[in-house]
């Protein structure tokens, strides 16, 4: 089968302690979705130090169990140049576009089926801001450090460790962290955009 990459070619150097874990024994259609393959990947995060350094980037497919890609998942630091689906802002956004046959549609499905979250590309959980890994932010996790998103017969989970910061001329800056997904099937998420965080409500500073 094949399928259009068109915004999809990345070079492989920029991935860092990539693992992937698959179990194609998974059964299709549960919930009225396409079942995906359990999928676990780790990437470090590290941010330009001067001009010309390699941006942050990464991406990764969410197969069907006969290793079909179903979703494209991909990460970039805001600013990034690229023809893509979306514009990339914030320092590490991250989105999830569906196929419709061989094709990635632009649709975001980590942004809520709301008019705020549908009408900016930044306005959804996928994007993180370095301010959003810091006080208060942090008491509100799923905006901050571990986003859980639910949908589509699938749980994805977005979690930031390891964050180091360096002294700027304005104060603390993002310096490196650990990105890590974590993708498996959930037969009780049934929206066909990401459901609501659990949880309170960050105050504006902290989101969006």
């Amino acid at each position: 089968m094949g399928f259009n990459l068109r915004s999809s070619l990345r070079p492989l150097s920029a991935w860092s302690g990539l693992v992937l874990m698959t179990n194609p024994a998974v059964q299709p259609n549960q919930g009225g979705w396409t079942v995906i393959q359990p999928l676990h990947a780790q990437y470090q995060v590290a941010y330009p130090q001067k001009v010309g350094d390699f941006m942050p980037s990464f991406l990764v497919f969410f197969k069907d169990p006969s290793g079909a890609p179903v979703y494209k998942f991909e990460c970039h630091a805001g600013g990034y140049d690229d023809e893509s689906e979306m514009k990339w802002t914030g320092a590490f956004q991250c989105a999830l576009f569906p196929f419709r046959g061989d094709t990635v549609t632009p649709v975001n499905l980590l942004a809520m089926d709301t008019r705020q979250e549908q009408s900016d590309d930044g306005w959804n959980r996928g994007r993180l801001l370095a301010k959003q890994l810091q006080s208060p932010c942090t008491d509100f996790p799923e905006y901050s450090t571990l986003r859980h998103f639910r949908l589509r017969g699938m749980d994805v989970t977005l979690a930031y460790t390891d964050i180091a910061w360096t002294q700027g001329p304005k104060g603390p800056e993002l310096q490196k962290l650990t990105f890590t997904l974590d993708a498996a099937p959930d037969k009780d998420a049934k929206t066909p955009q990401a459901a609501a965080a659990a949880g309170s409500s960050p105050p504006g500073e902290c989101y969006p």
